[in-house]
C-alpha cells in the first residue's frame, strides 16, 4: 500500500475560482488541501461557491486559510477588518476573537484556520517582524490567549493550527524574504518551545517555519527540528504542516519541487505550495519518486487523523452575514475601548 503523494499537498489557486487548467491539474493529482488568499475573495457568496467548488474536487481537499485576525485577515475587504491577536489577547478577549475567526471561516465553507500564532513578541524581532501577530512575550500569557483562541474557534466548527515552529520570536529577518537563524540559547529556546508545547495537542496541527538553527537548516527542512525535537522530545503526534515553501528563505536549497520532498523526510506532513500551482505536478512527481513509501504514508494517516477531530458542527447557529460583520465590528471596538488585562 502506497499514499498519493498529491494528498501530502496544500496549494493555492490563482483567483476566485478554479481556471480550466487548475481544474485538471487538481483532478489529476487531488491535493490533500487548498489554501484561500485574499486574491480568492470577492464577495461572501463567491467564497462560498468557491469552497463548495474545492470540496467537490478528488479528495475532497481541506479548504484552510490563515484568520489570524488584524494585519493577517483574508475576508477583511468581505466582512471588515477584524481585531489583532495582539490586541484580543492583551485584553482578555482572545476567546472572543476565535469564535469570531471560527465563525467566519463557518459560514464561507473553511475547514481549518492556520492560527493562532505562538511565537514570542520580542523587541528588535518579532515585535517588528511579526507586528500584531505575536500575543505577548511570556510562555505564560501566549499560553493563556492561545488556548482561549483554541477554545473559541473550536466552538464555532472550526480547525486550528498553532504556528511557526520551534518559534519566530527571536527571528530578526522576515522568513517571506530571507532565511532568519535562531541564536544557540538553551534557556530562550525552552520559553519559545513551552507554548507550543501547551497548546499543540488541543490544535491537532503544527506549522514549521523556516527559521534555521545550529545546522543551518530551517525547521521545515531539518529532521533534527520537524522530528527528533517536535516529535521526540515534545512528544508531539499531530499534523505537521509546512510554512510555504515558496518562501524566499528556502531560495538556496534547491528548486520548489526538491524542497517539498525535502520537507516531507525532514518530518513535515502537508507541503504547502501557495502560488505556483504551474510547479505543482513537479513537486508531486519528486515526493513520489524520491520520498519512501513509508513515510509517505505515516504522513498520510496524520493528516487522516487530523481531518477526522475537526469539529463537524458549531455550539451554536452561524449568523448571517451582516449580522457576523456587525460582530466583528463591535469586538474590534470592544478591544479599542478595554482596559489592559
Amino acid at each position: 500500500m502506497t499514499a498519493p503523494a498529491a494528498a501530502l499537498f496544500g496549494v493555492g489557486i490563482s483567483g476566485p475560482s478554479l481556471t480550466a487548467e487548475e481544474r485538471r491539474l487538481l483532478e489529476r493529482d487531488p491535493p490533500g488541501a487548498v489554501l484561500l488568499f485574499r486574491r480568492n475573495v470577492e464577495s461572501v457568496e463567491g467564497v462560498q461557491a468557491l469552497a463548495r467548488e474545492l470540496e467537490a474536487l478528488p479528495g475532497n481537499p481541506l479548504v484552510c486559510v490563515d484568520m489570524e485576525g488584524g494585519p493577517v485577515d483574508r475576508f477583511r475587504e468581505i466582512l471588515g477588518f477584524s481585531a489583532s491577536f495582539r490586541d484580543a489577547a492583551r485584553t482578555g478577549l482572545a476567546r472572543e476573537a476565535g469564535g469570531l475567526a471560527g465563525e467566519t471561516c463557518r459560514l464561507l465553507g473553511v475547514r481549518v484556520d492556520l492560527a493562532p500564532v505562538v511565537d514570542r513578541m520580542l523587541p528588535g524581532a518579532s515585535e517588528r517582524v511579526l507586528a500584531g501577530r505575536c500575543a505577548a512575550a511570556d510562555p505564560a500569557e501566549i499560553i493563556a490567549a492561545a488556548t482561549a483562541f483554541l477554545d473559541g474557534l473550536h466552538a464555532a466548527g472550526a480547525g486550528g493550527c498553532v504556528k511557526h515552529f520551534p518559534g519566530l520570536g527571536r527571528a530578526d529577518l522576515d522568513t517571506h524574504q530571507a532565511l532568519p537563524f535562531l541564536p544557540d540559547d538553551p534557556d530562550e529556546e525552552s520559553r519559545d518551545l513551552a507554548p507550543f508545547a501547551a497548546t499543540m495537542d488541543s490544535a491537532g496541527a503544527v506549522m514549521i517555519s523556516h527559521a534555521a538553527g545550529l545546522d543551518g537548516l530551517p525547521a521545515t527542512l531539518s529532521p533534527a527540528k520537524a522530528t527528533a525535537l517536535l516529535r521526540g522530545s515534545l512528544g508531539f503526534r499531530g499534523a505537521a504542516f509546512s510554512d510555504d515553501l515558496e518562501m524566499s528563505a528556502l531560495d538556496a536549497l534547491g528548486e520548489l519541487p526538491d524542497r517539498a520532498a525535502e520537507a516531507l523526510r525532514a518530518g513535515c506532513d502537508l507541503l504547502l505550495v501557495c502560488s505556483r500551482i504551474e510547479e505543482y505536478a513537479a513537486c508531486v512527481r519528486q515526493v513520489e519518486n524520491t520520498v519512501p513509501a513509508e513515510r509517505r504514508l505515516e504522513a498520510a494517516a496524520r493528516l487522516a487523523a487530523y481531518a477526522r477531530r475537526l469539529p463537524r458542527e458549531p455550539e451554536r447557529p452561524v449568523r448571517a452575514p451582516a449580522a457576523l460583520r456587525d460582530a466583528i465590528r463591535e469586538l474590534r471596538d470592544r478591544v479599542a475601548e478595554a482596559p489592559r488585562a
